[in-house]
């Protein structure tokens, strides 16, 4: 699809000649199917990055833990998550039945406090917990803990960017851009810096922790019955679609 919009020489943006009404609407509705398409499967990472944080610390360590700086790397990262927790007990009902029900503990249960608060603070916790802890959790999702930190940031700029209704199909991503990782650096593109990329790290954690959703067919099926997207505007390189990945 040619571009809707030009920067004529003085750094106005203007609707190229011809652009119709159609156009623009066609492609806001691309635009919204792509966001809904990515809610859907953030939904699924969250779930499960909650899930792997039960199973594999609150089993063994106490719902509570949560609230002990010695499972962080640092004191402040302790005192920042309580803090998104409490800061959720007056809307959520969950916390706010907990805080007003029981004294003890003083804080809830880490499921009770991890549906309360956003993808965003989840995504910190598990980024901000001991080194040990993290490579537990990360085992489930088969990704080096490192590089699995970058991707939960990647997603949930995803998140927000869809959450908040913007523009998602060519918005410059230029912060939180995911580490591909000496196994994965073949399926990234050089830059980092487009929604290919994000739809790479989407698409592979789906494939460990959802692998019967279907997303990676629904992308490929909403691209290619939308001829008046180009998908390289999105970031996606010539044969993108024969990867191993995306069959």
């Amino acid at each position: 699809m040619r571009p809707l919009q030009v920067t004529d020489d003085a750094g106005v943006r203007r609707f190229v000649p011809g652009t119709t009404m159609r156009d623009v609407v066609a492609l806001y509705e691309f635009d919204r199917k792509l966001r809904l398409l990515c809610l859907d499967a953030v939904e699924r990472i969250e779930v499960a990055l909650r899930a792997a944080i039960v199973c594999e610390i609150a089993v063994s360590e106490g719902p509570d833990f949560y609230t002990h700086r010695a499972y962080y790397t640092s004191a402040g990262a302790c005192d920042r998550f309580r803090d998104e927790v409490l800061r959720e007990r007056g809307r959520n009902p969950a916390l706010r039945h907990y805080f007003a029900t029981y004294r003890s503990p003083e804080m809830p249960p880490i499921w009770a406090a991890m549906e309360a608060v956003t993808f965003g603070a989840l995504s910190q916790l598990f980024s901000n917990l001991a080194r040990p802890y993290r490579i537990r959790i990360a085992r489930r999702f088969q990704v080096n803990e490192l590089v699995l930190s970058s991707w939960f940031r990647a997603v949930n700029g995803v998140r927000n960017i869809c959450a908040h209704h913007a523009r998602l199909w060519n918005a410059p991503m230029h912060v939180n851009k995911p580490m591909a990782g000496r196994e994965f650096a073949a399926e990234f593109t050089s830059t980092t810096d487009t929604f290919f990329d994000r739809a790479v790290v989407i698409n592979l954690l789906l494939d460990r922790v959802a692998p019967l959703s279907g997303w990676k067919a629904s992308l490929r099926e909403l691209i290619d019955g939308s001829p008046h997207v180009d998908p390289a505007r999105m970031g996606f390189p010539p044969g993108w679609r024969e990867r191993l990945i995306w069959q």
